[in-house]
């Protein structure tokens, strides 16, 4: 047989890269004039390169003429190959948990494909069920994971963990890194300074993380005596400025918060921050800001804020993927968490003055 040329020994390479990093989970490729604009090789070139592959057995031709990724493609030519559904866009919580997925991946020779969703009938949740071997699913923070979807998670030929929320009831593999009780340690820091009322501030679409976050406030407040007002007004995205424009609005008024705040996330935190600043109240003296989850953000804001640190989420993940990479077992639906969450005492918070005590 002839000796392949250059051309075609960089098809075959390219192709295979695919193959191995799990580029088409679905199974099926593009036609050979797809794949050759995409490569920006000849159509000929192409066809080269597919037939080779095909004699190797790594592709077959359907009937249709549709190429597919052959059953020979075993875990010994390529890696495990894992999804991270996330959200619309990446940032903030959402690239952190992607973040996390990657460092857990990449140390056990996995390849994650970061795919969006708008909402949970998009086709993307359905491709990554039924391409890869594992999915994260990172759930919307504005709605609750519909029954079918969650059946349909459980009994998906792929293996499914969730995440940033428990759903371990239903038979789903779940990892957070916020025990749900971490909150005590915040709200025992403000007590422990001596405010005797703590507001909760809660500017994010109420879903089951924030509402675990706003039952542990109340059920703090209750077991100590002391007073606070939910201060929420939810909105769809929990951005900083829904929550500058929410408070701003509320002080320019003359309601005046609880002289603690505990915010539920970072961003509403800040947000406060920024408009306490505005109307002359000193954050920390005045009124004491504090927050959840800081997303990394808490030891380089001015003032610094009291907030729990974000752990590193790659540890909490690990399990996941030897499990998804089939190296492991997990026989039962467990919710994977630290066991704490580091606090970080920052500027943002003191002792209430004596006039508002």
């Amino acid at each position: 047989m002839a000796r392949p040329d250059t051309q075609t020994r960089l098809a075959v390479d390219l192709i295979r890269k695919r193959l191995e990093h799990g580029d088409h989970p679905a199974g099926a490729l593009p036609g050979e004039r797809q794949l050759a604009l995409e490569l920006g090789l000849s159509r000929p070139t192409v066809r080269k390169a597919v037939q080779q592959l095909a004699d190797e057995g790594l592709l077959t031709r359907g009937t249709n003429g549709r190429l597919r990724v052959a059953g020979k493609l075993s875990a010994e030519l390529r890696a495990p190959m894992i999804a991270f559904l996330h959200p619309g866009r990446i940032g903030g919580e959402s690239a952190l948990w992607r973040d996390g997925v990657h460092d857990a991946a990449e140390l056990r020779d996995a390849v994650v494909r970061s795919l969006g969703y708008a909402h949970y009938g998009d086709p993307v949740i359905s491709t990554a069920l039924n391409g890869f071997d594992g999915v994260f699913l990172l759930p919307l923070t504005d709605e609750k994971i519909p029954g079918p979807l969650l059946r349909r998670l459980v009994a998906s030929p792929a293996r499914v963990v969730l995440l940033d929320q428990d759903e371990t009831a239903v038979g789903l593999r779940s990892v957070i890194v916020f025990p749900f009780a971490s909150g005590d340690k915040l709200l025992a820091h403000l007590h422990g300074l001596g405010h005797t009322r703590i507001d909760c501030l809660n500017i994010h679409a109420r879903n089951p993380v924030i509402e675990a976050r706003i039952a542990g406030w109340r059920g703090y407040l209750e077991r100590h005596g002391l007073q606070g007002e939910l201060i929420s007004k939810p909105d769809r995205h929990g951005s900083l400025e829904a929550a500058y424009r929410f408070v701003s609005g509320r002080l320019k008024r003359g309601l005046m918060p609880a002289p603690a705040i505990f915010g539920t996330t970072v961003h509403a935190a800040i947000g406060t921050m920024r408009a306490l600043h505005e109307q002359g109240l000193r954050v920390g003296r005045d009124v004491s800001v504090c927050a959840v989850n800081d997303e990394g953000l808490g030891p380089f804001l001015v003032p610094s804020l009291t907030s729990l640190r974000t752990p590193p989420r790659g540890r909490y993940l690990a399990k996941a993927v030897e499990w998804m990479a089939r190296r492991v077992e997990w026989p039962e639906p467990t919710l994977v968490q630290p066991r704490d969450a580091p606090l970080f005492v920052g500027e943002s918070t003191g002792a209430p003055l004596k006039q508002s005590a």
